[in-house]
């Protein structure tokens, strides 16, 4: 029961941190992002509760990438303070750190910024990781189509 509660509870913690990254990274209180990974990481080093089944090497990386995330708000009270790239560096780190505690990879989402066609500018674009599979594996098969219907045709 209490390691349920536990779970949801930092699921929600995340998720509410992830999406406001998402959408209101302007507005994100950093402060909130410190204090949820440091109860994170009390968690990871007492390998209790959730994390207590996590194997050694995954605890490492989880708390490689809160060092980075740490480093990267560090003397910053506001999401709108990072630099774009930042922000999605930070992104991407909060929703791996949640893909590993809810053992979730396919569920993370992950972002980049891409140039778009045409255009210097760039856009935001942000995908699960089943969807960037799912892409991979589309653009494949088509590729292999396209590839038989040219020796087909010669």
């Amino acid at each position: 029961m209490c390691r349920k509660l536990v779970t949801f509870v930092v699921a929600a913690s995340l998720a509410m941190a992830s999406s406001a990254w998402a959408g209101e990274t302007e507005s994100l209180n950093l402060d909130e992002v410190r204090s949820q990974q440091a109860d994170i990481r009390a968690g990871v080093n007492a390998a209790t509760g959730i994390y207590e089944d996590m194997s050694e090497a995954n605890r490492r990386q989880l708390l490689e990438r809160q060092d980075r995330v740490l480093r990267a708000i560090d003397g910053k009270t506001r999401g709108a303070e990072l630099t774009e790239d930042a922000q999605i560096a930070v992104f991407n780190d909060l929703e791996w750190i949640e893909a590993a505690i809810n053992r979730a990879e396919d569920e993370r989402m992950v972002c980049e910024r891409r140039k778009q066609l045409g255009s210097n500018r760039k856009e935001r674009v942000c995908m699960t990781v089943a969807q960037q599979r799912e892409m991979r594996e589309r653009a494949r098969a088509e590729m292999m189509r396209g590839d038989r219907n040219m020796r087909v045709g010669n």
